[in-house]
């Protein structure tokens, strides 16, 4: 230090000294400054991912299709590969076509690529800035997926495994004399399970089945939401246009949606807080989260998010796997003998057969690939610019996933239109990625109900196969994979699934007897 103090002490001596020192920092300076700019220079001369050809000021707007994203999103990466650039009027999107190329931008880059740029009707419209599905970064989104990794992730979720079990139960109860579309038992069922998990046992029936109501009502409402272009994305004034004027059907479904939101946050929450403080409240969710970080905004809408983040990407695996058993009757055959294997056909299966059900395991997992229920992933932003294989994805970019080409790409899957779970059962698995990390999500946005809804949606799906053959209605002929067709929604279902489900033996109705839930 007392060197250092000396040389200051002599520069101070010479004022041509402090001016060579000055001019030399200076031009350290302007050196660094004018390299900088060459490598911005560089990086905006880097050309975007390759697109369909672009039209003077509104882009891509007349290319963009208003509805089975899907199927367009195919059609472009067939003609410019794993990465497409699209503009249309206050929005650049890429879309991702290879799961590698998602992993890349989205899995390992989360600080800059976790953003959301939700349209703006599902967002501002529809009342659904508190989710934490279509938050940004930031406290709020962290604090609410803390816990809900407490309460459901990896470490806690078979705590849960009681509720799972008896509501899976009386699933099968209802499906002994049931025909038709099971989707909605199937809902219903899964919202049971996320609302016990949440709010416990102690919910009134009545305000139960009331937000079991509301949160099917506003699902529909959103998913209708992101399937579908509306004019106020791009003209955010159009929202205040009355509600009553032709063509003003967006504003409506954005005031209904907005009651909805607020009931599912506000009226459980008020009663799970009065059952806490009178101590009647049991386990649950809630519980853990207001006993260790009492009763604030984001507790509410970490328990309020579950609904969405669980019920209905379970529900539509469930019938992914339902649909299956229908349409491939040999596999049902296989996933049924293993089942009864492990369980000696003396009792229902239960979550802990699962180590020894890697057939069905597999079959699970095909269900999520094949025509996979969700074939465009919620969309991510970049906060930074992104430079990607020699492209720029200017800061601000929407970044979609092809979740459907990745779970169908002929040059990963092979026979990707073939219904194989034997893929994930050899050597070939090591080279496959597994469909639910792809369908769950990356980095920061993977959905945090994950874990719940895999353990629900396996065991509910065990559980029918090991007791019910999938059979079509009476009179009706199995249908055709390739002749199946599938619903134009976020996520897709099987279009007129009719089916019923018969006992497989006479051990059927007495196991369910012997669960003690048999009326």
């Amino acid at each position: 230090m007392e060197r250092v103090g000396h040389v200051f002490d002599r520069l101070a001596d010479s004022p041509l000294k402090v001016a060579g020192v000055t001019v030399s920092i200076a031009m350290i300076g302007y050196v660094l400054v004018q390299g900088l700019r060459k490598m911005t220079d560089r990086s905006n001369r880097l050309p975007p991912p390759p697109g369909p050809p672009r039209h003077f000021l509104i882009g891509n707007l007349l290319q963009f299709p208003k509805d089975h994203f899907y199927k367009r999103f195919c059609e472009w990466q067939r003609e410019y590969g794993d990465i497409v650039s699209v503009e249309i009027p206050g929005i650049n999107m890429v879309i991702l076509n290879s799961y590698e190329t998602a992993q890349e931008l989205l899995g390992k880059r989360p600080n800059s690529t976790a953003g959301r740029k939700i349209p703006y009707m599902a967002l501002e419209v529809m009342g659904n800035q508190w989710s934490a599905a279509f938050i940004q970064p930031g406290p709020h989104h962290s604090n609410q997926r803390k816990m809900l990794r407490r309460g459901i992730g990896p470490q806690r979720v078979g705590s849960h495994t009681p509720i799972i079990e008896k509501n899976a139960t009386r699933l099968m109860m209802a499906l002994q004399s049931f025909e038709g579309d099971p989707h909605k038992l199937v809902l219903h069922t899964v919202g049971k399970v996320v609302i016990e998990v949440a709010y416990g046992t102690k919910l009134p029936g009545s305000m139960s089945e009331e937000l079991s109501s509301w949160n099917l009502e506003i699902m529909d409402l959103v998913n209708a939401a992101l399937s579908n272009f509306w004019l106020v994305d791009i003209f955010h004034f159009l929202r205040f246009i009355p509600s009553w004027m032709p063509g003003a059907e967006f504003k409506r479904i954005g005031d209904r949606s907005t009651w909805l939101s607020k009931q599912i946050r506000y009226a459980p929450f008020k009663t799970a807080k009065a059952l806490h403080k009178s101590g009647e409240i049991g386990h649950s969710l809630a519980t853990d989260l207001l006993d260790e970080f009492g009763p604030n905004d984001d507790v509410m809408d970490a328990l309020a998010v579950l609904y969405g983040a669980g019920s209905d990407t379970t529900s539509a695996a469930v019938m992914a796997f339902i649909n299956a058993l229908l349409l491939f009757p040999e596999i049902s055959k296989k996933v049924y003998e293993e089942i009864i294997r492990a369980t000696d056909g003396t009792r229902l299966p239960c979550n802990s057969d699962r180590a020894n059900l890697p057939y069905t395991e597999a079959v699970w997992k095909e269900a999520f690939r094949w025509n996979t229920f969700i074939p465009v992933g919620v969309p991510h932003v970049n906060s930074q610019d992104e430079i990607f294989n020699g492209y720029l994805i200017k800061a601000g970019t929407l970044i979609g996933q092809n979740t459907g080409f990745m779970l169908s790409d002929p040059k990963v899957w092979g026979d990707p239109e073939n219904f194989r779970p034997e893929r994930f059962l050899t050597d070939e698995a090591n080279s496959l990625p597994n469909p639910l990390v792809v369908v769950f999500g990356y980095g920061i946005r993977v959905c945090p109900g994950m874990y719940l809804a895999d353990r629900t949606g396996f065991h509910i799906s065990a559980t029918i196969a090991a007791l019910y053959d999938v059979v079509p209605l009476e009179g009706k002929s199995r249908p055709k994979p390739e002749l199946v067709e599938y619903t134009d929604t976020f996520f897709r279902l099987p279009v007129g699934l009719q089916c019923r489900f018969v006992p497989r033996d006479s051990r059927t109705s007495d196991l369910l007897k012997a669960a003690g839930l048999d009326e």
